[in-house]
Protein backbone atom coordinates (compact mmCIF):
# COMPACT_ATOMS: atom_id res chain seq x y z
CA UNK A 1 0.00 0.00 0.00
CA UNK A 2 0.77 3.67 -0.34
CA UNK A 3 2.24 5.91 2.11
CA UNK A 4 0.54 9.10 2.78
CA UNK A 5 3.75 10.83 2.07
CA UNK A 6 4.11 8.65 -1.40
CA UNK A 7 0.61 10.19 -2.26
CA UNK A 8 1.15 13.39 -1.43
CA UNK A 9 4.22 13.43 -3.22
CA UNK A 10 2.51 11.53 -6.31
CA UNK A 11 -0.46 14.31 -6.38
CA UNK A 12 1.70 17.30 -6.30
CA UNK A 13 4.21 15.90 -9.21
CA UNK A 14 0.64 15.80 -11.44
CA UNK A 15 -0.31 18.94 -10.80
CA UNK A 16 3.15 20.94 -10.94
CA UNK A 17 3.84 18.79 -14.60
CA UNK A 18 0.19 19.17 -15.67
CA UNK A 19 0.76 23.22 -15.34
CA UNK A 20 3.92 24.02 -16.45
CA UNK A 21 2.91 21.94 -19.86
CA UNK A 22 0.25 24.30 -19.96
CA UNK A 23 2.06 27.32 -19.45
CA UNK A 24 4.47 26.50 -21.53
CA UNK A 25 1.55 26.33 -24.47
CA UNK A 26 -0.07 29.40 -23.64
CA UNK A 27 -3.18 27.60 -21.72
CA UNK A 28 -5.00 29.66 -19.31
CA UNK A 29 -6.35 26.65 -17.32
CA UNK A 30 -4.24 25.01 -14.05
CA UNK A 31 -5.30 22.05 -12.26
CA UNK A 32 -5.99 22.49 -8.69
CA UNK A 33 -5.27 19.08 -7.30
CA UNK A 34 -5.59 15.54 -8.29
CA UNK A 35 -8.30 13.44 -6.17
CA UNK A 36 -7.55 10.17 -4.86
CA UNK A 37 -10.08 7.56 -4.04
CA UNK A 38 -8.35 4.85 -1.28
CA UNK A 39 -9.51 1.45 -2.27
CA UNK A 40 -8.52 -1.77 -0.03
CA UNK A 41 -5.89 -2.88 -2.24
CA UNK A 42 -5.13 -0.02 -4.17
CA UNK A 43 -5.12 4.04 -4.56
CA UNK A 44 -6.67 5.24 -7.58
CA UNK A 45 -5.72 8.90 -8.99
CA UNK A 46 -7.91 11.12 -10.64
CA UNK A 47 -7.82 14.53 -12.55
CA UNK A 48 -8.56 16.21 -15.07
CA UNK A 49 -7.21 19.65 -17.79
CA UNK A 50 -8.43 21.47 -20.23
CA UNK A 51 -7.19 23.00 -23.19
CA UNK A 52 -8.69 25.63 -25.17
CA UNK A 53 -6.57 26.47 -28.30
CA UNK A 54 -6.96 23.14 -30.19
CA UNK A 55 -4.08 23.78 -32.24
CA UNK A 56 -1.91 23.09 -28.47
CA UNK A 57 -3.93 19.97 -28.04
CA UNK A 58 -2.12 17.03 -29.73
CA UNK A 59 1.30 18.59 -28.12
CA UNK A 60 0.10 19.32 -24.40
CA UNK A 61 -1.47 15.76 -24.19
CA UNK A 62 1.17 13.94 -26.10
CA UNK A 63 3.68 15.59 -23.33
CA UNK A 64 1.14 15.46 -20.52
CA UNK A 65 0.30 11.27 -21.53
CA UNK A 66 3.95 10.46 -21.64
CA UNK A 67 4.35 11.36 -17.83
CA UNK A 68 1.50 9.85 -16.48
CA UNK A 69 2.34 6.57 -18.18
CA UNK A 70 5.21 6.20 -15.54
CA UNK A 71 2.54 5.37 -13.23
CA UNK A 72 1.42 2.27 -15.02
CA UNK A 73 -1.52 1.95 -16.76
CA UNK A 74 -3.78 5.37 -17.27
CA UNK A 75 -7.13 5.79 -18.24
CA UNK A 76 -7.53 9.19 -20.88
CA UNK A 77 -10.33 10.48 -22.60
CA UNK A 78 -10.79 13.67 -24.01
CA UNK A 79 -14.10 15.44 -24.91
CA UNK A 80 -14.49 18.45 -27.03
CA UNK A 81 -17.04 21.08 -25.15
CA UNK A 82 -18.17 23.64 -27.07
CA UNK A 83 -20.26 25.62 -23.97
CA UNK A 84 -21.60 29.75 -24.37
CA UNK A 85 -19.22 30.35 -26.96
CA UNK A 86 -16.34 29.12 -25.82
CA UNK A 87 -14.51 25.93 -27.69
CA UNK A 88 -12.14 23.69 -25.42
CA UNK A 89 -11.02 20.11 -25.06
CA UNK A 90 -11.41 18.46 -21.89
CA UNK A 91 -9.20 15.79 -20.38
CA UNK A 92 -9.55 13.56 -17.66
CA UNK A 93 -7.00 10.51 -16.31
CA UNK A 94 -6.89 8.18 -13.77
CA UNK A 95 -4.89 5.28 -12.49
CA UNK A 96 -4.40 2.70 -10.02
CA UNK A 97 -1.30 1.71 -7.84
Amino acid sequence: MITPEEKDKIKQEIVEKVNSTLEKNNESFRMDKVNILNKSDSVQFMGNYRVYDRKNYNAVSREINSFLKQYGDVDIKSKKIRDSGMKFTTVSFNFEL
